[in-house]
């Protein structure tokens, strides 16, 4: 008997889809390690603020958090684009001269301590060189990324208020940048020069 021509190319199909299908019931693993490859020389540890490079962003940014980051599935073109990572939501008032975030519940650092508004105003006063920062950083390569900045307010322990200049839109998606990961308050920024905190 002779298989029409039709059923063996549908028959065929069907065998190459199901081949490059992903296996069902895989369960997750926990731990292990990753290994990453780098045209550029391997960063001198995971302090993405004292680093100009992506070389350093790219094995950081897992152990880290953004208040907002652009949403992995559109394009990055937009402020409509942009999802909470540590921020629940945001408003922007007094005419672009005011940005306020509502940050996430529950959040923890890897140590178990909680996170809050002060570790945003500890990292973003420590980006501006702001006199009353908790640290300083030994190179700062974005620092005018901030210069229109005036305060940042920690009003309670889930709310900050980023106070500006002059009215700047653009402030959101300079947050989204994968160059902008929040610090915890409570480690030393140098801490971060030797790894994953």
């Amino acid at each position: 008997m002779k298989i029409p021509r039709f059923l063996r190319v549908v028959g065929l199909t069907a065998l190459v889809v199901a081949a490059a299908s992903p296996a069902l019931g895989q369960a997750p693993r926990v731990g292990g390690s990753i290994t990453l490859r780098l045209r550029e020389d391997l960063p001198q540890g995971f302090a993405i603020h004292e680093s100009p490079t992506i070389s350093t962003m790219w094995p950081a940014m897992p152990c880290l958090s953004n208040l907002v980051l652009f949403d992995p599935l559109k394009p990055t073109h937009s402020v409509d684009n942009l999802v909470g990572e540590l921020a629940e939501r945001w408003s922007w008032q007094e005419n672009y001269r005011k940005l306020v975030f509502f940050l996430r519940k529950d959040v923890k650092w890897h140590d178990g301590k909680p996170f809050t508004s002060r570790d945003v105003k500890a990292t973003f006063d420590m980006l501006r060189e702001a006199p009353e920062a908790p640290a300083k950083l030994r190179f700062n390569p974005r620092k005018e990324w901030w210069a229109n900045v005036e305060a940042v307010d920690a009003i309670d322990p889930l709310t900050v208020v980023f106070r500006l200049k002059r009215p700047q839109p653009s402030l959101l998606l300079m947050l989204a940048s994968g160059y902008t990961p929040i610090y915890a308050a409570h480690v030393p920024a140098a801490s971060y020069r030797a790894g994953c905190v």
